[in-house]
């Protein structure tokens, strides 16, 4: 055997073990993930000053990145408030399906129907979803008003938003007009 073979089986048995690190890498990294977070925000309404209430935003379900590096969740969505509009009680739980392009919609797609928990099909809009691109920072144009009627006109002089993370008004100010801008830059 001579030198030349031997390296020749070296350099095989090393680009198979290359190979088989990127397909096991590959694997790992485009396998969706179990995301639950919670995020300190804040619940506000545009023309008035101040916020209304700190809250903090709940996601539990499966964040998934893609080979082109865009990140996609799918799961459910709750907030801890006592003044931020919360599910009717004949609905299922917020969802969220978001597929990489910085906008979604928080909604519940299901109304229970009977004391046994059925459920027939019933869109509930919550709310428009802005994300960054590493998925860290959201703001929500809240579709629900005070008395929780669905889909109620929003408003640039009075809507109401959610923000997170955010510890006041100005920053969730701030972060709302960087996502929004994100957004509509892109689209």
């Amino acid at each position: 055997m001579g030198a030349i073979e031997v390296n020749r089986k070296f350099l095989s048995w090393l680009i198979v073990l290359i190979l088989v690190g990127i397909g096991i890498y590959s694997i790992w990294y485009l396998t969706p993930k179990r995301y639950t977070k919670t995020i300190d925000g804040v619940f506000y309404q545009l023309g008035k000053e101040g916020v209304i209430e700190p809250i903090k935003m709940h996601l539990d379900g499966k964040l998934r990145t893609h080979i082109n590096g865009k990140k996609s969740f799918h799961g459910a969505v709750e907030f801890e408030g006592k003044e931020v509009p919360q599910l009717p009680k004949d609905r299922t739980k917020l969802e969220m399906y978001y597929t990489g392009e910085n906008f979604s919609t928080i909604l519940s797609t299901s109304r229970i129907i009977d004391a046994a928990g059925r459920v027939a099909p019933d869109f509930y809009f919550y709310g428009s979803i802005y994300i960054n691109d590493d998925f860290t920072a959201f703001t929500i144009k809240v579709l629900v008003n005070e008395s929780n009627d669905a889909a109620s006109p929003w408003s640039e002089s009075d809507g109401y938003m959610i923000t997170a993370p955010a510890k006041d008004r100005d920053e969730a100010m701030i972060t709302s007009k960087e996502l929004i801008k994100e957004f509509e830059t892109k689209y």
